[in-house]
Formats: C-alpha cells, structure tokens, sequence
C-alpha cells in the first residue's frame, strides 16, 4: 500500500513538470558553483582568450581566492565545486584546493573536490584514484570549509567513464564502504548510478528549452535509482578557440544579453532539484564564466542575484521553468525583477494590471524620459514598473521614450 502511494505521488509530480527528491528536503535550497584553480599570472596572456577577469590573478593568492567567495557570496552562491586532481606531487590543483578550503572556512563559504580524471598524468589508473580519495575522504572532507550536504561530505567527478562500472565498485567498496559521502558522476551515463548516488551535465548550453533538459534528467537519475541531481545553470558557452582539440565541440551559445542564464536558471529551478549548480565560476577558456570580468562585468552576477535570493527563499517554482522569463527582447533589453513589484497601465500611479513575481525576467519596450519607468511585457501583458526595484541588462538609452 505504501509502494503505491509513493508511486501516485511520483507520478503527479512528473505529470506537473517536476521531480521531488525526498533525501533532499531536509537541506535548504543552495546554489553551487563549478571553480578552476589552475590560472597563473601567465595564464591571461594566453591568446586563445576572449575575455578575462576584471582582476586578474594568481589562483594560488589567497587574496584574490578569499575576494571571489565574496563576490559570490553576494550573490548568493553557497559554495564552489573545484576541480581537483588529487595530492599527487603537491600540483598546482591541491595547492589551490587547501587554500580556497582555508578561506571557505572563514568566510562561511563551502567547497568541495571534483575529482578531474581527464589529465593523463593524475588520477591514470584505479590505484591512483583509491589514493586520491582516501586522502580525500579521511584528511581534507574533514576541514571546517569542507562542503557537507545532509551531513556527508560531497564529492563530484570528472571524467569518470576512465573506468568501468565494476571497477568503480571496486573503488567505492574499499574507499567509502559505508557509502559516508556523496558521489556524483558526470554525464548522460545512467549505468553508474548505484554506484555514483546521481549526476550532473557540466554542459547543458546547446539546450533549446533548458527546462525539458533539466527535468528530463531529475526523472532519469530517479528513475535509475540515484537521489541526488544538481540540474546546470549556464550563462553562456563559446569553445571556438579549443574546437580544434575537441572532436564534439559544442555550438557557441550567446549570452544574448542576459536572457540565456535568465532562461537557463529558470529552467534549473523547475526540476524542482534542491541544489543547482552553476557552470561556471571562472573557465575562460570555454566562456561560461559569472565572475565579473572585463567583457561582461558584473552582469551574470547581477542577474543571478534575485534570481538566487528569490529561489532559496522558498519561491514556488516558475511554470514550465520559464514563467516570466523572455525568448528574446525585441529592444535587446530585459529587467530583471528583485522583488515582488506592481505591474501599472501607466506609469507612476496607474491602475495595477497584476503583480510580477521576484526572480521574474521581462522584456523592457519602452522607458520614461527619465528612465524611473519602464514599460515591460510580462507574458501576455504589457505595463509599467518601477525600474528601482531590479537589475537592467542591457543599454536602456536605445529603448524609445514612451511615456
């Protein structure tokens, strides 16, 4: 009778567009963050760039580490996944890994390990690995700054197809055989989960409609048996400079200024998932970056805010995972809204029309000369809200003065 409960209530919530995990609803909601610790001062010189850090820096400065936890706390991201390719000759990896755990701990911030498996000369064979977790587990998860999710230290993977399911048994069983952390693979594989406790796509940006991606997964990690799916969060993708490397290169995605990882994020929150995950804080090379840099700015980090505030808040998920949020702004421009905010006939004291939600991305058509008012389209609705309260993306003088 139980089973078949439990089998109703899963079946309403994939019929309503959303997938509900239940091991996660004893955590708040958090955001995370994909991070790389691999830059130098020589790295930003490397031509095959197309943008950079407003700051550029050494990853090994503790300075500039403990200065990008606070730009990403303030947006309200909870903790950075960094990859990581064990202790192995004290690489360049560890050494940032040590102090961004270091300065997690004294900023309430969190980290935690993905274990990179793609370099040949770390992580090569399944000893290898065995060793890399081991340290893992019993010295570093045990640091204050360590990320825990329901209490277990968490540990996400990179490259994990290196080696067999039966070989990653082989590995969990003799490294974590009481299943005490989290495992979460990466990719479309659904094979290594009963070994791997769920997965992530690190790369979502040629989804057309990021919210049938992401619940998509939620119900196949589910439906695999796995409890724990992080759905991805893009702002943007452009590898054109590696493509030559690569022999599946994704298409490069505009960031479309803004409405991308407005879209993205909405999609991610409509898997109903607890805990989403941004790709990425600062891969420059791929062009998914959110730190503010010397292209773009603060922009994503600026979107993302009230988007973030309003999520972990307990705002109810956007229909379909785009409610609000536009396919593409006819003047460029869209206003991201950081509170519930009236929408108005008119500006200043017109009649209300409706109220548009916090997190809510619109479409800005026409302005006030002094540009305290902007008139939007919300849906199928068109009014005036204040401009005070929200983020514009985008440059407001080109939208026509209309009121």
């Amino acid at each position: 009778m139980r089973r078949r409960m439990w089998m109703l209530i899963v079946s309403l919530v994939v019929v309503l567009g959303m997938v509900v995990f239940p091991a996660a609803a004893q955590e708040p909601r958090q955001v995370w963050a994909f991070y790389f610790g691999w830059w130098t001062g020589d790295s930003w010189g490397d031509g095959r760039l197309l943008d950079r850090p407003a700051q550029p820096y050494d990853s090994r400065d503790g300075g500039a580490v403990g200065r990008q936890i606070d730009e990403a706390r303030s947006a309200g991201i909870d903790a950075f996944i960094m990859s990581w390719f064990g202790p192995a000759g004290d690489n360049l990896t560890h050494q940032v890994f040590n102090s961004l755990l270091d300065q997690s701990a004294g900023r309430g911030f969190h980290a935690a390990a993905a274990l990179d498996m793609h370099e040949a000369g770390f992580n090569a064979t399944a000893g290898d690995v065995v060793n890399s977790l081991n340290y893992l587990i019993h010295d570093r998860a045990n640091h204050p700054g360590y990320l825990r999710y329901d209490g277990k230290p968490v540990i996400y993977f990179w490259n994990q197809g290196r080696f067999s399911v039966a070989e990653w048994r082989d590995i969990r069983n003799q490294v974590d055989p009481n299943r005490d952390t989290i495992w979460v693979a990466e990719g479309t594989s659904t094979a290594y989960i009963g070994v791997f406790d769920g997965l992530y796509l690190f790369n979502t940006a040629w989804a057309a409609n990021p919210a049938s991606v992401a619940q998509q997964w939620a119900r196949r990690v589910q439906q695999a048996g796995g409890w724990f799916y992080t759905p991805t969060v893009l702002p943007g993708w452009d590898e054109q400079a590696l493509a030559a490397g690569r022999s599946n290169p994704t298409s490069p995605q505009d960031r479309a200024g803004g409405r991308f990882l407005a879209n993205s994020w909405n999609g991610a929150v409509s898997s109903g998932a607890n805990v989403i995950l941004i790709v990425s804080w600062n891969e420059y090379f791929e062009n998914s970056h959110i730190e503010p840099s010397q292209a773009f700015g603060s922009a994503a980090l600026d979107i993302l805010r009230p988007l973030i505030a309003a999520w972990e808040s307990g705002a109810p998920s956007p229909a379909g995972g785009a409610a609000g949020a536009p396919a593409g702004s006819p003047t460029g421009v869209n206003f991201t809204v950081n509170s519930n905010l009236r929408l108005r006939n008119a500006p200043v004291s017109g009649d209300v029309i409706t109220t548009v939600p916090a997190g809510s991305v619109v479409d800005v058509v026409g302005r006030t000369g002094d540009n305290g008012w902007l008139q939007v389209n919300y849906g199928d609705q068109s009014g005036w809200m204040s401009a005070a309260y929200g983020a514009l993306v985008g440059d407001i003088n080109t939208v026509p003065v209309s009121g």
